[in-house]
């Protein structure tokens, strides 16, 4: 899906580990449902919202890959990022 991060769930296994959640186009970090640490989550739940470089529109720049918690948000409203920044780290349930 064309603004949403692009994240490969990891193998199933008896300890999984961290969810980097990273985005897939540049912009400018809005304020809009940024996600906190301690949020429970679903796959597909957005998680940080960017002002496009070339629209200006707000758009989902990354969403969780998989379902738990947040522990780790690396982005506040105003950061500029770039595709493939690490913006979140989730920790699946």
């Amino acid at each position: 899906v064309v603004g949403l991060a692009a994240m490969v769930p990891p193998p199933a296994t008896a300890q999984q580990t961290n969810v980097l959640v990273r985005v897939v186009i540049s912009g400018e970090v809005l304020p809009l449902q940024l996600a906190k640490v301690g949020q429970a989550v679903r796959q597909g739940d957005p998680l940080v919202f960017l002002r496009g470089t070339s629209s200006g529109a707000a758009v989902p720049g990354a969403v969780a890959s998989v379902d738990g918690q947040v522990v780790q948000v690396m982005v506040r409203p105003g950061d500029r990022v770039n595709i493939g920044d690490v913006v979140a780290v989730i920790q699946p349930k």
